[in-house]
């Protein structure tokens, strides 16, 4: 598992809280200026009204000048990001009132989507527009700056290390609970059926009226369930989501429709689904801790694949989620192991038609983002296709 090595002086791993330097408010490190902030307030602008009506469609690209950022009440903006600061814990954050203005005043981290006569200040709700505007910028700049420090204290500290039975990454709990309400005896009835049934079960689905599970024997603990939204049942520690569940289902039956060819190719596969927050996570993308981690082992090979069943509505092409498939490749340069192969897919729970991105789903499989309503065989072969294998 990849995970920060063990500090020789106290036997715990390295902690950037703890250990790495403190991220100065106001910096902008070349990364910054090559991955720059896009904030596009024109979805948010309810009537826009073009002077040039021949240019209808385009949008101004904006940048805060010196007498814009003067009507801005840097008291309210400084508190707001002390609260931002607070919410995420980043105790070890140094943020100054006073490098609000500079920061702001370099356009060279951000690109601004915005009607530049909005900047004109013509109406009173001009200046609270740019004050909104204003501030979404330094929160991102600051989720940005600091996940980039942490990933430049943590990345060279990482290595590989076996997954103990105490690992972090399997649940404390040895049981599940389902709180369900009292009134609810017939769906209590059926789950204590379904219960009863799970043991013999192996790598089967089973259902239970809103209530899905699996015993897939590749996960390294069973069984897993999934709850259908709006389900009167809540599921502790964990319930998968719709796309994670349909995933393992499509995988388990992927593994039983292969698994002479996977024998045959002397591979063992192992899933687990990542736990948020407490797992593997990447800074880079905005702190992003992709669901499941898939090994496959060939010979002296390891495969680590981290996979996330993901709707990419609210995503673009330059989404740091579907560019960790490019980054994870320089963490495999550090790790320096030859025989540790790491990758990442984008698994689309939204469909090819719906994405407006004017590509090829030839041209999505290259950043490693797969379809997976589109044909569910055809996208558990592309992984294993791009990992180099041929099932």
């Amino acid at each position: 598992m990849l995970k920060p090595k063990i500090k020789k002086s106290d036997g715990k791993e390295y902690d950037f809280k703890k250990d790495g330097p403190i991220p100065n408010f106001g910096d902008v490190p070349p990364y910054l200026v090559h991955n720059k902030i896009e904030s596009d307030w024109y979805p948010r602008i309810q009537t826009i009204k073009s002077i040039n009506k021949n240019i209808v469609g385009l949008k101004d690209e904006a940048t805060l000048k010196s007498e814009v950022l003067e009507w801005l009440d840097y008291d309210e903006l400084y508190f707001e990001l002390e609260h931002y600061k607070r919410e995420r814990s980043w105790h070890n954050f140094n943020i100054s009132k006073n490098n609000i203005k500079g920061l702001l005043s370099n356009s060279s981290w951000y690109k601004l989507l915005l009607p530049k006569v909005r900047l004109e200040l013509n109406h009173f709700n001009d200046i609270n527009l740019i004050q909104q505007v204003s501030l979404e910028l330094l929160k991102r700049y600051c989720d940005k700056f600091y996940n980039y420090c942490k990933r430049e204290f943590i990345e060279p500290r990482l290595e590989l290390r076996e997954l103990g039975i105490n690992d972090e990454l399997l649940p404390d709990e040895k049981e599940y609970q389902f709180v369900i309400d009292n009134c609810e005896s017939a769906l209590i009835n059926n789950i204590q059926e379904m219960i009863r049934e799970v043991p013999n079960t192996k790598d089967k689905l089973i259902q239970c009226t809103d209530l899905f599970g699996v015993n897939f024997s590749k996960h390294l603990y069973q069984p897993l369930f999934h709850m259908r939204r709006g389900g009167k049942i809540a599921i502790m520690p964990i319930s998968l989501n719709e796309s994670e569940y349909q995933f393992i289902a499509d995988l388990k039956d992927w593994c039983d429709k292969n698994e002479k060819n996977i024998k045959k190719n002397k591979l063992e596969l192992f899933l687990l689904r990542n736990i948020s927050r407490k797992g593997v996570g990447f800074f880079e993308a905005g702190n992003f801790y992709p669901d499941f981690i898939l090994w496959i082992l060939s010979g002296d090979r390891q495969y680590i694949s981290f996979i996330d069943p993901h709707g990419l509505r609210h995503e673009g092409p330059a989404s740091e989620k579907i560019n960790l498939h490019l980054h994870i490749k320089e963490i495999e340069k550090r790790l320096n192991d030859p025989n540790a192969i790491l990758n990442s897919f984008i698994l689309s729970w939204t469909k090819h038609p719906e994405l407006n991105w004017g590509m090829t789903k030839d041209e999505y499989e290259k950043r490693h983002v797969l379809f997976m309503n589109d044909n569910k065989d055809e996208y558990i072969d592309k992984i294993f296709n791009l990992l180099g294998f041929k099932i």
